[in-house]
């Protein structure tokens, strides 16, 4: 547990000096998925070094390993070119490009944390890339299913449904049938830093598992 945290203070911030309205303004950034789920590109990234990566370590890995650049590295620096051609300025393409993928990186880390954190609750946590590149899953224990999110109108916030398909909609119609529990941050109020559960939301979340459990 000690390790995660200290990676969550350690990290360089991954969105750099990108304000929202700039990483947000170019919609062939915001909508671009590599052929590589993000998620699949940090587990890799992981088991590549040994450690949970802070994002200056996702970045070298993106930049110098041949995987992560074949996975990452490559296709954004295409992406980016690729769109620039159609006349969005370069620097706020490239802004863009820096908020998709320190946010896709942040995703990653706090359900790193809230995994490790639950586990020291009692909870028997699982978790696979495929299940949540696929079916929205970060984590499970038996036959519940946790998601985690920050709200967001435009991605899916409460019951509304933007481009996110939940979980519970992908999965709903399974039999037996597996249970839902969903831990739902509010917005990021301050920039630089990694925006995480809090321990409140971690002890709610740890009862509600192990009951469904």
């Amino acid at each position: 547990m000690e390790d995660v945290t200290a990676v969550c203070v350690r990290t360089e911030h991954a969105l750099g000096e990108v304000n929202r309205r700039d990483g947000e303004a170019v919609q062939a950034i915001v909508d671009w998925h590599p052929d590589f789920a993000f998620t699949h590109m940090f587990h890799i990234c992981l088991e590549r070094t040994g450690n949970l990566p802070s994002y200056q370590d996702f970045r070298c890995f993106a930049e110098e390993d041949p995987l992560g650049r074949q996975m990452l590295g490559e296709p954004a620096r295409a992406q980016v070119s690729s769109v620039s051609a159609e006349g969005v300025p370069p620097a706020l393409v490239r802004a863009a490009m820096r908020w998709r993928i320190g946010n896709a990186y942040y995703s990653f880390l706090r359900e790193i944390y809230t995994i490790v954190q639950l586990r020291v609750r009692g909870v028997d946590l699982r978790m696979h890339p495929l299940a949540d590149a696929l079916f929205r899953v970060d984590c499970w224990t038996g036959r519940a299913a946790l998601s985690l999110r920050v709200g967001n109108r435009k991605f899916r916030e409460g019951a509304q449904y933007g481009r996110k398909m939940p979980a519970e909609r992908l999965l709903g119609e399974l039999r037996p049938p597996l249970e839902f529990a969903t831990i739902e941050l509010r917005p990021a109020t301050v920039f630089g830093r990694v925006h995480l559960p809090t321990a409140e939301d971690l002890d709610r979340a740890a009862e509600k598992l192990l009951r469904m459990h």
